[in-house]
Parts: C-alpha cells; structure tokens; sequence
C-alpha cells in the first residue's frame, strides 16, 4: 500500500507542475523570426530615418505590451526555424574588428613560426 501511494504520488506532480506554470503556451520574441537578438528589437514594427536611410525598430517588450501591435499572445510571430544564422549574423557584426585582428595575427604568427622551421633546418 504505501509503495501505491509513493507510485500515485509521482504520478501526479508532474501534472501539478504543468498547471502551476503560468504562459507556458506564450510566443517567446526570441523564438520569432522578426526578432533582432543583438538589439533585442522587433524588425516587424519599425520605420526609415529619412536623414540616414536606416531603419529604427521599436524594442521588443514595447511590441509586446501594445495590444496594437504584436500583443502579449504574439499576433504577428512567426517561427524562426534558422535561428543560428541570425545569430551568427550578428556575432560577426558586432565582433568584425576582433575576428579580422585575431585572423590576421594568426596568419601572421604562423607564416613567421613556419620561416623559422626552415631557417633551422
């Protein structure tokens, strides 16, 4: 009997822990293919700076709390299904200068580690 009661016992939490949990149904801006991670911005509402030609987006819990716009429930989301480029986009973006210097300089350190192979040869 008391082996039933451990057994109904975990059974029935995970079930609990489903109902206790609040907006586990909820569009996460992050899974959205509008979404700009580097920025946390939303490219779906934004508009063109006449002066430099570039776009201005609003940022995503601004979008998110206007009922006009996307809403809590994430009217206009859509899934992101190549989430990786985006990021990897905007990883390189932000870090040009690093990655070009760290390439640069490892080229560099090579050619100059394989002179010296051959000078000591």
């Amino acid at each position: 009997m008391q082996n039933f009661i451990i057994y109904i016992f975990i059974i029935a939490i995970p079930n609990v822990k489903l109902l206790l949990l609040q907006n586990n149904n909820k569009k996460i801006c992050a899974d959205c293919k509008f979404f700009i991670s580097n920025k946390n911005e939303c490219s779906k509402f934004g508009d063109l700076d006449i002066i430099t030609g570039k776009y201005k987006y609003e940022p995503a819990f601004q979008v998110r709390n206007d009922e006009g716009k996307c809403g809590e429930d994430g009217i206009f989301f859509k899934k992101n299904y190549l989430k990786f480029i985006p990021i990897t986009y905007n990883f390189i973006y932000e870090n040009n200068l690093s990655i070009f210097a760290f390439s640069y300089f490892s080229l560099y350190f090579i050619i100059i580690l394989w002179s010296f192979i051959n000078i000591s040869r």
